[in-house]
């Protein structure tokens, strides 16, 4: 699987913003891989309401992250990450600018009032957020990992930036745990909602003894490589 990255920042890649037909096209499909996940099935309950919120709920997910961070794709639209940048410091609710069936507010609100105060409760300093993962129930975690997430990483570590995360799916835990995050806490959405975890990641940078050196090989300068250590 090929990755397709869109960002904003000029400091990466040159940006290649997906279209508005493109987005509609992608969320269509996302919405399919998603359809039962715990978050969605307590905001909207309805199988056959949710079909018709979901799409523009991933529309508006998508457009945030163009417009706030990255939105990392697989080539075949089988997985999608949305990251949002740590020059971003915003809630949920103003990320998301989203519109939804009456009957569904208040489940969104409820649910978009805890993450927002669990994450402005654990990750105080400024941080990538991975505002939303889905991927095809076929795809090996190793893929996920090295499409979705590590392009990410490795941006946050070559600035020692933190990441965070929010999961309602416990499967899921091993995942971002195999990528360097922890559990920094737990809860559970009021009224009947569903559990949800809170993870962080630390940016893994040189240690002192393998920093990058310079050593004088018959006159030349010769790069010696660093081995990336966590730190704290």
């Amino acid at each position: 699987m090929n990755l397709q990255t869109v960002h904003n920042s000029q400091t990466l890649n040159e940006p290649a913003l997906l279209t508005g037909s493109q987005i509609r096209s992608l969320s269509s499909v996302i919405s399919r891989i998603c359809h039962d996940e715990p978050n969605l099935e307590y905001i909207v309950p309805d199988q056959a309401a949710r079909r018709m919120v979901l799409s523009s709920f991933l529309q508006a997910a998508i457009h945030a992250g163009q417009l706030y961070g990255q939105v990392h794709i697989g080539e075949n639209h089988d997985g999608i990450a949305v990251w949002i940048g740590p020059e971003h410091n915003l809630r949920f609710r103003q990320i998301m600018q989203t519109t939804l069936p009456e009957e569904c507010l208040e489940r969104y609100m409820k649910l978009a009032e805890s993450v927002e105060v669990a994450r402005t409760n654990l990750a105080v300093r400024p941080h990538w957020y991975l505002m939303l993962l889905a991927a095809d129930a076929s795809l090996p975690d190793k893929i996920i990992g090295e499409t979705l997430i590590a392009p990410v990483l490795s941006q946050a570590d070559s600035t020692g930036t933190p990441c965070y995360l929010e999961t309602f799916d416990a499967s899921r835990l091993s995942l971002y745990r195999n990528h360097g995050f922890v559990i920094t806490g737990a809860g559970r959405i009021p009224d009947g909602g569903p559990n949800f975890w809170t993870m962080a990641r630390t940016a893994f940078l040189p240690s002192f003894q393998d920093a990058i050196s310079l050593t004088t090989v018959g006159g030349c300068s010769q790069s010696v490589k660093s081995v990336l250590t966590p730190q704290g």
